[in-house]
């Protein structure tokens, strides 16, 4: 395991490290050490463990709202993948229902058309109700 020299809090560290993981290393480091830079008014007036205790704090503190904005980001994507499937839900509910209209309407125009026969046939069966009762009627005269 290969070993890099930093400094952090201007102590010289000795630190292992797996070669993926140089990069990440090297960015933490000069984050430390430039939270270390903004508690410099600090510096001869406490001790740098209280500095560290400052800096440890307001990482943890940060570490806990990333945690906190996570969860709240991870119920979000469950409410819009919960509300994606309602959607298709609702998408293949409608579908079946403007499949039964069109059945519903191809079954009405069926029906229509039955009522329009029978209405001839209901016409045509009066006319020659008229036509019997007037000849019936001529005959008697």
């Amino acid at each position: 395991m290969p070993n890099l020299e930093v400094i952090i809090f201007n102590q010289k560290l000795k630190l292992s490290y797996q070669e993926n993981e140089k990069q990440r290393i090297l960015i933490a480091v000069e984050k430390l050490n430039k939270k270390w830079q903004h508690f410099s008014n600090l510096h001869g007036k406490v001790s740098d463990l209280k500095i560290a205790t400052l800096i440890s704090l307001e990482l943890q503190d940060l570490i806990d709202d990333k945690n906190h904005l996570n969860n709240k980001n991870k119920l979000k994507e469950n409410n819009i993948e919960s509300l994606k499937k309602e959607i298709e839900y609702k998408k293949k509910e409608s579908e079946e229902n403007i499949e039964n209209i069109k059945k519903l309407k191809i079954e009405l125009n069926d029906k229509n058309e039955e009522l329009n026969k029978l209405d001839s046939i209901l016409d045509d069966f009066h006319n020659e109700l008229i036509q019997i009762k007037n000849n019936i009627l001529k005959n008697n005269e």
